[in-house]
């Protein structure tokens, strides 16, 4: 007996057929799912493996040649970044070894990262590695400091509307015989409005000798008008003050050595009246001075220490300046590094020519004695420029010029910045920003330009509220490197180590 069995319906064969390709298709799409997961993974961790290893690398090279110091450094910033590689890694390793030459530092990193859904392809783990070199890099530098005159004015402060008084204890002149002035009894904060004072010395107020008025207390007293009794623009007779409290001379007895003064007179520059204040004997007697003596030399003669290497000032922002460039050149290993010096105020002065004896280069901020001047930044930076290019000059080192000012640039050189010589131009300053341009600003950002192109990399630092922050910017920027705000004195350790550590490392791989 035969038979045949009964046909298939047609679309029960092809709907069977399309079941198990559905099937193994979804099996195929939810492995390469389960893979794309594991694959990502694999890429974050290596991703954030390579940033770590970098950051780990140049943190570590700021410590070198100093070994134990970099290996310290180099696991504490590992740590810092390298969270997800610690949480999910197996076998984490970090390793810092030191190719040829003490200022490189290698970070190596390894890391098997667990997988999820490849191990059904026998896939248990990702290995992860990295790696990152970095190092200090040779360095010739030039630091370029603003030695003008508003560099002390800091210590002197302005009492009359003029912009050129300035209120100081003053040396006086061996020609002059005074004594210095000061108090020779104590005055008590409250004992009327209009007193009498006793000092050491008076003449020096009642002095009818033009140039010993001169000597004492500035060009605008080039008269035999005495002191207590001269006035004239922008400035009041007989102005003198004691600790913070402004008085004014009425009446001079040399004979007694007494002033009849009027007490608690407003500062005419800041429109802030003076107070009533107790005032030990021999507290000085300061009175105001403006312009530059016969010599030039307004802020040397504003102190009472002569101007030597050893004793000089004090001249604020100056004195500060000066100690903070000095600590700079302690950022730097001399091992390896070069730093010049320049100073500038009408004109700019090369210093120091490149050179690996840092305390040579400190000895040369220590002599200079006393700011004075305009401000000429574009022949201060040409001035940096010649240092980097003169006696010194290596070819495989990277090139640093740091300006540091407190003004605006004023002055320029009709002649061109190319040499120490300079035919000074004035210009007037600008009080805001954006600044209207002067040949003194253009000139200044032109020569950073002529840097940068010269493959040097010009940093700014802006001291005070006496800078304009957009012309330094521009400054900054045509050198191709980044201006430093330093609103006083004590931030300028941070600006300088800012401009160290710029410039100091770098990633070679």
């Amino acid at each position: 007996m035969s038979g045949k069995l009964p046909d298939r319906p047609a679309g029960e064969s092809e709907s069977g057929a399309t079941l198990v390709i559905f099937a193994a298709g979804l099996i195929v799409f939810l492995g390469l799912v389960a893979m794309s997961i594991d694959v990502g993974r694999y890429l974050w961790a290596r991703t954030q493996m390579q940033a770590a290893v970098d950051a780990a690398a140049l943190a570590a090279a700021q410590s070198m040649p100093s070994q134990t110091d970099a290996a310290v450094k180099a696991n504490e910033y590992w740590v810092a970044n390298s969270g997800f590689i610690r949480d999910q890694g197996n076998n984490v390793q970090l390793a810092v070894s030191y190719p040829v030459g003490n200022k490189a530092i290698r970070v190596r990193a390894d890391a098997d990262i667990p997988t999820w859904f490849a191990r059904i392809f026998g896939i248990n783990n990702w290995h992860v590695w990295a790696e990152g070199d970095a190092e200090s890099q040779v360095l010739d530098i030039s630091v370029v400091l603003d030695i003008s005159g508003s560099m002390c004015f800091d210590s002197y402060p302005q009492t009359e509307s003029g912009s050129s008084y300035r209120m100081s204890p003053g040396r006086l002149t061996p020609a002059g015989g005074y004594a210095f002035p000061r108090l020779a009894a104590a005055i008590p904060a409250s004992s009327g409005s209009s007193i009498n004072i006793t000092l050491n010395d008076v003449r020096i107020f009642a002095s009818t000798s033009a140039s010993t008025n001169r000597s004492n207390f500035g060009t605008s007293w080039n008269s035999t008008t005495r002191y207590w009794q001269r006035s004239g623009s922008g400035y009041r007779a007989g102005i003198i003050m004691i600790d913070q409290e402004i008085f004014q001379i009425t009446a001079v007895n040399t004979a007694t050595n007494t002033l009849t003064v009027t007490r608690a007179r407003t500062n005419q520059s800041t429109g802030v009246p003076s107070v009533m204040q107790a005032h030990s004997a021999n507290a000085e007697v300061w009175a105001n001075r403006t312009g530059y003596s016969s010599t030039g030399d307004y802020c040397n003669q504003a102190s009472y220490y002569q101007a030597s290497s050893s004793q000089n000032g004090p001249h604020q922002p100056f004195d500060s300046a000066i100690s903070n460039a000095q600590y700079f050149t302690t950022l730097f290993d001399p091992a390896y590094d070069k730093i010049g010096l320049a100073s500038y105020s009408t004109s700019a002065t090369n210093r120091q020519a490149l050179t690996s004896g840092f305390a040579t280069v400190r000895s040369a901020m220590d002599n200079i004695l006393y700011p004075t001047g305009s401000t000429n930044i574009a022949h201060g930076i040409g001035m940096g420029r010649q240092i980097l290019d003169g006696s010194g000059k290596r070819a495989n080192a990277v090139r640093v010029l740091v300006i540091l000012t407190d003004g605006i640039p004023n002055v320029s050189c009709s002649n061109g910045y190319n040499s120490g010589s300079c035919s000074t131009v004035s210009h007037s300053s600008p009080s805001s920003c954006p600044a209207t341009s002067t040949a003194a600003i253009t000139d200044a950002i032109n020569q950073a330009a002529v840097a940068r192109a010269a493959d040097i990399t010009v940093y700014a630092i802006g001291l005070g509220d006496g800078v304009l922050d957009c012309i330094l910017e521009d400054i900054a920027e045509a050198g191709g490197g980044a201006y430093y705000k330093a609103p006083t004195t004590a931030d300028l350790d941070e600006a300088f180590e800012a401009i160290a550590a710029q410039t100091h490392i770098a990633l070679v791989r």
